[in-house]
């Protein structure tokens, strides 16, 4: 095609083209408003072209959705600038800004065009999802838990940024992963993660829940059997999740679970890469990964014989814990659009979460974590008549919580509840009294005078708990 020929594209076929660009682009006028933006828009801010196009640059997209701001800066200068953004779902972002001028030398438009940094980690989702459904077609059962559908892992806060970047660098190593948080701080997804931005990424990723199937069952979901192998088996035997996933990766969701004799099974997967289908004598190799995952602490199970050492030093080769979601706040409000966002959509709603709604979700101490909060959301969605949600529209129990974690917090009458960690408890009482009295006095020397501690300690604890 000749290069004067691209000058008889028309607007449709122009729109096409600039709407199926990989990277996202952006048209601001000269006063904020936002006249196009195309497609990519949705991957990087879970919004589609319609909901942002002719509103207003301090509406979407202000300090809160992203940072740092470019535009204004754009604005002020009038010259083209680059810089590296994080998005509000916490996707890095590398931004390059030119404005285009009018006769009179004014600033008439600028053009944003947006990289996605993390576009290396591309989602193998639908590839997963093709081959299971092949495979199912084949005649193969399933009692595996799929990953749902909740796009990539959203954040904000230090720790999680801190955990993202050790899984990134740990996940192109084959050896095996202990993941530990509290049940809904989204261990499943953290696997996938890892197995994402692995050398396996392109083969199975399968997740079990070893809480979830009676051991007899699980045994032959995990290895397999044989024709003949025991009363009621498929004629034709069945083929392992540990074979589906060979090449691949495998979670054992609620190790801990385990009976001592699958553990015994287990540790032999992962010492000598092999097994025996269940009445087969042949030996299978097993080239699978396995990441483990549980709620419990192991090293306790492993002291009341309930665990095996063995096992567990060769699954905790390299562990990860995920902080329950009241440690780390600052993902409340990226999670709680997010999954409004969704639920909104699933249910035809565009229902909006009050400012003192969001208020006190900083404030509860989501005992169900991520997964609790999801819950909640798609509850308030379908349940709320108004079009802004309301304190009025969460559940009483939740309140009753509330004041009862008060009530700790003032050491009002508090005690110790079984199941609990004690360390965990511990720390969340020092943190508070540290916030406390350090927006009282505002003085590392004052906070070490009423704690009587001394000024290096109430440096330490203010860096941990405030400005870390």
């Amino acid at each position: 095609m000749k290069l004067d020929q691209f000058r008889f594209l028309d607007y449709e076929k122009l729109k096409r083209i600039v709407d199926n660009a990989y990277d996202e682009i952006f048209v601001y006028d000269n006063n904020y408003k936002i006249i196009y933006v195309n497609k990519a828009c949705k991957r990087h801010y879970g919004m589609k072209q319609e909901e942002i196009i002719g509103d207003d640059f301090f509406n979407l997209l202000s300090e809160d959705k992203w940072y740092p701001s470019l535009l204004p800066m754009v604005y002020k200068e009038k010259r083209q600038l680059t810089i590296e953004q994080t998005s509000y779902i916490g996707k890095k972002l590398i931004t390059t800004a030119v404005p285009l001028f009018d006769e009179d030398g004014q600033i008439e438009f600028v053009v944003m065009s947006v990289y996605d940094s993390s576009c290396n980690l591309v989602n193998q989702r639908l590839m997963m999802e093709e081959a299971y459904k092949n495979k199912k077609n084949n005649g193969d059962e399933f009692s595996v838990e799929e990953l749902e559908d909740e796009g990539d892992i959203f954040f904000k806060s230090e720790k999680m940024k801190q955990i993202i970047k050790f899984t990134k660098n740990i996940a192109k190593f084959d050896s095996t992963v202990l993941i530990h948080g509290e049940s809904g701080t989204g261990k499943t997804m953290l696997a996938k993660y890892i197995h994402d931005n692995s050398k396996r990424k392109s083969n199975s990723f399968l997740s079990i829940n070893c809480s979830a199937i009676p051991e007899q069952l699980l045994e032959s979901e995990l290895f397999g059997y044989v024709e003949g192998a025991f009363t009621g088996a498929k004629k034709a035997g069945k083929t392992g999740l540990i074979e589906l996933a060979c090449g691949g990766t495998i979670l054992l969701d609620e190790i801990g679970e385990l009976s001592l004799p699958l553990q015994a099974k287990i540790l032999h997967v992962i010492q000598e890469k092999s097994y025996i289908p269940i009445g087969s004598n042949k030996i299978k190799k097993a080239d699978v990964r396995i990441i483990s995952a549980t709620n419990k602490n192991l090293l306790e199970q492993v002291r009341k014989k309930a665990f095996r050492e063995d096992l567990f030093w060769r699954l905790n080769v390299i562990d990860v814990e995920i902080p329950a979601l009241r440690n780390r706040k600052e993902d409340i409000n990226i999670l709680s659009e997010i999954f409004l966002r969704k639920f909104n959509k699933k249910h035809n709603s565009n229902k909006k979460l009050s400012n003192e709604c969001m208020e006190f979700f900083i404030s509860y101490d989501w005992p169900g974590n991520i997964r609790q909060l999801q819950n909640l959301i798609e509850r308030l969605v379908i349940t709320s008549e108004s079009h802004i949600i309301t304190k009025e529209n969460i559940p009483k129990f939740m309140f009753e919580k509330l004041i009862m974690q008060s009530d700790i917090k003032e050491n009002k009458g508090f005690e110790f509840e079984e199941g609990q960690s004690f360390d965990l408890v511990v720390e969340k009482f020092e943190e508070d009294i540290i916030k406390k009295m350090y927006q009282k006095h505002n003085s590392t020397r004052k906070l070490a005078q009423v704690l009587k501690i001394s000024q290096s300690k109430s440096s330490r604890l203010i860096r941990k708990y405030i400005t870390k």
